[in-house]
């Protein structure tokens, strides 16, 4: 810094000038450059959320024409029909039907398994297979018309019983897990789902390829669910959505990231998302994503800075059960955003070279030229410096600041000459100044230390030479002003003095009275606290008693719905009764007929002589079965009789029984109402009392804070009337000098007042 301030200014104002220009050219390229990168990077940010929700909405919109489609297809006729079909003649082919439908479906399948839904029936002639001919043609063209992977049935208990592509999944047990196709399966079979969802992910049963299910469930005629129909969805849709061109650059990278943290879809965007993929678990912009957020930010991924849009893929409706949420994130490399914003600054920092030169020319130039009419001022101002004041000053005749600088010089050049005559021509007045004052500072030390001493009555009755005059009337008439004031301050305090006895004294009596209320008032308190504890416990016991009445009227009250019911039964007993008494007269009439065609049947059996012996003799046993059947007719309506007059009895006396639970209910709910009255009232009376205790209290902690009052306000004029001591005594050590009759007054003033206090008092 010491060097730089011992260099001239014809250097100085050249470095000056393209330091100035340097920074001028710096701050318009750094502010060029962060205009211009900020309004690309909000651009790439429109951009970025344009992709994201044209990409989100796209697969929302597939996922919810697949979920419409299968249920559409689960709530036809055809379907339900089918399910019903392959579940019982699944059920038909026993224990090995998996390996049967295995080696007639795809084991002996002629065709490549590519192509295994061509063959619409099996060789064997099991139902099986008529049924698989009738509805595989059209669920194979619900597969092709929905670009799906397959369709397959499962039943409730988990097993494959059909599937369109006859892919490894046919004909298996999915057990407790059955990868996604599991998890489609039991989320649509839990009750109170309309559809079940198994997230894309290796598949075991289908040799670790990805797939993912979306399964409905099925019903039978009764509305019993039995199985579940479920869509294998095809992943190259999801990566066709993902890799559409619209608003994409070359460097422009989409990743979606189910909730396993994995990617979702397999086109060639998807596979180029490097660490957004990969990294997700410590991605900020997917997890917030999957917590239902969405938004444009920056993120520092291994592979450099990116700048990502994120948002959720809801998958299914709102709150739905069964659906699953995706996280849609579209990057672009902040690398390839500046790329536009850095060339730029190169190309003006190229242009800026030119400038730097003209700059540096103009620089030397003006240097020059003030250069050297500022070498001659300095040496015209060293000149006067010296003492030298005859001498010209140069440059007086610019317009710029060199010429008022010269200008300023002069004229203090002439300054400096007429004080220096002037100092010369005075020096003997200040002789006689000096003596003037030596002899008024003696006067005014004598007076000061009279006054120091507390003489008030000092004056200085000597003449001042004209100059200090008004110093001397000053000084006597602040003496003068400061002697009444001291008079006047002691006269007050007396004064004071006598107010604060009187006010000492009323304070300390109006204390002693506060606290006397006081402990009355505490009293007081005491007591109605007593009496609102008393009243509360009262409200407290009705309240218990009218809860303990009004459960006693709800169990009266469902007694005698007991009792109704009882009867209603009992009702229906005697009903009952008299259909089996009409009953046994029906059997008793059979009984009698068959009696007497059985007598016909020994006639006619007699008749016939040898030949109808055998008849006869089973005649004779119809006609024995009939009398044993009318005999246990007539003895078993005989007990129906009787029991039925008890049954009736019973009727009579629950009938008796309701009427006296109705009166017990009619008396509860009378003594219920006054119990309830009776709390009620109490209730209030608590509460009043509580208010008024309330009251009590605060006027208790009122007194008791303005008897305390009343202490410190006795304190305090005990306070006071010493302090008004002090002032006397202080004033006491002035000398007032002639004005001692005015001190005399004063105490006559002050017994005044004092008087009248008493009197007052």
């Amino acid at each position: 810094m010491s060097r730089l301030r011992s260099l001239s200014v014809a250097l100085k104002l050249p470095l000056l000038i393209i330091a100035i220009a340097m920074g001028c050219l710096g701050v318009a390229g750094a502010i060029s450059y962060e205009v211009s990168l900020a309004q690309l990077m909000q651009e790439v940010s429109f951009r970025l959320a344009a992709v994201r929700d044209t990409r989100a909405a796209l697969l929302e919109d597939w996922f919810d024409d697949k979920l419409e489609a299968l249920g559409d297809i689960a709530k036809q006729a055809h379907t339900i029909e089918a399910a019903s079909s392959f579940l019982s003649t699944y059920e038909s082919l026993g224990p090995e039907a998996n390996d049967y439908l295995r080696l007639h479906y795809i084991d002996e399948n002629p065709n490549p398994p590519e192509a295994r839904d061509t063959m619409e029936e099996a060789t064997d002639t099991t139902a099986y297979s008529l049924f698989h001919k009738k509805f595989h043609a059209a669920f194979r063209n619900d597969v092709e018309a929905l670009h799906l992977r397959d369709l397959l049935i499962v039943s409730a208990a988990g097993e494959v019983i059909y599937s369109v592509r006859k892919q490894e999944n046919f004909a298996t047990s999915l057990g407790e897990t059955g990868g996604a196709l599991g998890s489609a399966v039991r989320a649509a079979l839990a009750e109170g789902t309309e559809f079940g969802f198994g997230d894309f992910a290796a598949e075991p049963a289908l040799d670790g390829r990805v797939a993912g299910f979306l399964a409905s469930p099925l019903t039978n005629e009764w509305g019993d669910v039995t199985a579940a129909l479920v869509f294998e969805l095809d992943e190259a849709d999801v990566s066709a959505i993902l890799a559409m061109p619209s608003a994409l650059t070359a460097t422009t990278r989409i990743a979606l990231i189910g909730q396993d943290q994995t990617p979702r879809g397999t086109g060639s965007l998807s596979e180029e998302t490097g660490a957004l993929g990969d990294a997700a678990p410590d991605n900020p912009a997917i997890t917030a994503a999957l917590s239902g957020e969405s938004g444009v930010t920056e993120l520092a991924l291994p592979d450099g800075e990116s700048l990502a849009a994120f948002q959720p893929v809801r998958l299914g409706p709102p709150d739905a059960p069964g659906g699953t949420t995706w996280a849609l994130l579209a990057a672009e490399p902040s690398e390839v955003i500046a790329a536009g914003p850095r060339a730029m600054l190169g190309k003006l920092i190229r242009a800026a070279v030119p400038a730097l030169i003209v700059a540096l020319l103009v620089a030397v130039l003006a240097a020059r030229n003030i250069a050297r009419p500022l070498g001659r001022l300095t040496a015209a101002v060293g000149e006067v410096a010296a003492g030298h004041y005859d001498g010209e000053i140069p440059a007086q005749k610019r317009g710029d600041e060199i010429g008022r600088i010269a200008c300023a010089l002069d004229a203090l050049r002439r300054d400096l000459r007429q004080s220096r005559d002037d100092l010369q021509s005075g020096a003997s007045t200040r002789a006689e100044m000096q003596s003037a004052q030596a002899s008024v500072v003696e006067a005014l030390q004598t007076a000061l230390s009279r006054l120091a001493e507390g003489d008030l009555g000092s004056t200085i009755a000597q003449g001042f030479p004209e100059d200090y005059e008004r110093l001397r009337n000053d000084f006597n008439r602040a003496t003068d002003r400061l002697q009444q004031a001291m008079i006047d301050v002691s006269q007050s305090a007396e004064a004071i003095n006598h107010d604060v006895d009187h006010i000492a004294q009323a304070s300390e009596e109006l204390g002693q009275r506060t606290e006397r209320q006081a402990a009355t008032v505490e009293e007081t308190a005491a007591a109605l606290d007593q009496l609102t504890a008393s009243v509360s416990e009262a409200a407290k016991n009705a309240a218990e008693v009218d809860s303990i009445v009004g459960k006693a009227r709800e169990d009266a009250q469902a007694s005698g719905e007991v009792v109704r019911e009882t009867i209603e039964a009992i009702a229906v007993i005697e009903a009952s009764f008299q259909r089996i008494s009409g009953n046994i007269k029906v059997i008793d009439d059979i009984a009698f007929q068959t009696n007497l065609l059985a007598l016909n049947a020994g006639v006619e059996a007699a008749r016939a002589g040898d030949a109808g012996l055998g008849f006869a003799v089973v005649a004779s046993e119809f006609r024995m079965l009939a009398q044993r059947c009318s005999e246990a007719a007539r003895e078993i309506n005989t007990q129906i009789t009787a029991s039925s007059d008890h049954v009736q009895d019973g009727v009579r006396l629950v009938g008796r029984t309701g009427g006296a639970l109705k009166e017990i209910i009619d008396s509860i709910r009378t003594i219920a109402d006054r119990v309830t009255a009776i709390a009620d009232s109490a209730r209030e009376q608590s509460t009043g009392l509580s208010e008024l205790n309330s009251a009590v209290s605060e006027l208790d902690m009122t007194t008791q804070k303005n008897a305390a009052m009343f202490e410190q306000t006795s304190a305090a004029s005990s306070d006071l009337r010493s302090a008004a001591q002090g002032l006397r005594q202080n004033v006491g050590r002035f000398t007032l000098g002639s004005r001692a009759e005015s001190w005399t007054a004063g105490d006559t003033a002050t017994e005044k007042a004092a008087s009248r206090h008493a009197a007052s008092a």
